[in-house]
C-alpha cells in the first residue's frame, strides 16, 4: 500500500483511475461505431498523452511522493509535460499538493477540458506551471501556500 494512503482511499484512487480509462475507451469504441474516425484519433492521443505523462511522474518521484501519483491517477484532466524531483518531499507538502490537483481535476473537469503543467517537487514546495491565464492563480495561492504557481 503507498505509504501516507490509508487503504479506503487507495482504493478509491484505483476506482477512479479504472472508471477513467474505461470511460475513455467507451467513448473511443462508441466513436469508432459511428464512423468518426479522426475524432477516436484525438480521443487515443488524448488518452495516451494522459497514461504517458503518468508513467513520467512514476519514474520521477521518491517514495515519499508515492501519493501523488495515485492522485494524479485520477486525474485524466491534468497532463504532466516535465516533472523534476529535486528534493524527496517532508511534511505535509505532499497533502497539500494532493488537495489542490483534487480540485484542479474537478475544476478542469467541469469545464470540459485538460491541462499540461510543469512540476518541480522540491522539500516543501511543490511548482507548478502552466499556460493558461483563466486560471487565476491568486485564488490558488490563498489556498495552497506551499505550492508556487507559474506561467510556464
Amino acid at each position: 500500500m503507498p505509504q501516507g494512503l490509508e487503504h479506503g482511499t487507495v482504493l478509491e484512487a484505483f476506482r477512479r483511475h479504472r472508471h477513467d480509462v474505461l470511460n475513455e475507451l467507451q467513448i473511443i469504441r462508441a466513436l469508432i461505431q459511428m464512423n468518426r474516425s479522426e475524432r477516436a484519433m484525438a480521443a487515443i492521443d488524448r488518452l495516451a498523452e494522459w497514461l504517458q505523462s503518468l508513467g513520467r511522474v512514476q519514474q520521477a518521484v521518491f517514495s515519499s511522493a508515492e501519493p501523488l501519483v495515485w492522485v494524479l491517477a485520477g486525474c485524466p484532466h491534468v497532463v504532466v509535460a516535465d516533472i523534476v524531483v529535486e528534493h524527496a518531499p517532508e511534511g505535509d507538502a505532499v497533502e497539500q499538493w494532493m488537495a489542490f490537483l483534487t480540485e484542479l481535476e474537478a475544476q478542469l473537469a467541469t469545464e470540459g477540458r485538460s491541462l499540461r503543467v510543469k512540476l518541480r517537487i522540491g522539500a516543501t514546495t511543490l511548482r507548478v506551471e502552466w499556460d493558461a491565464p483563466e486560471l487565476g492563480m491568486a485564488d490558488w495561492r490563498d489556498r495552497y501556500p506551499q505550492v508556487d504557481f507559474a506561467r510556464g
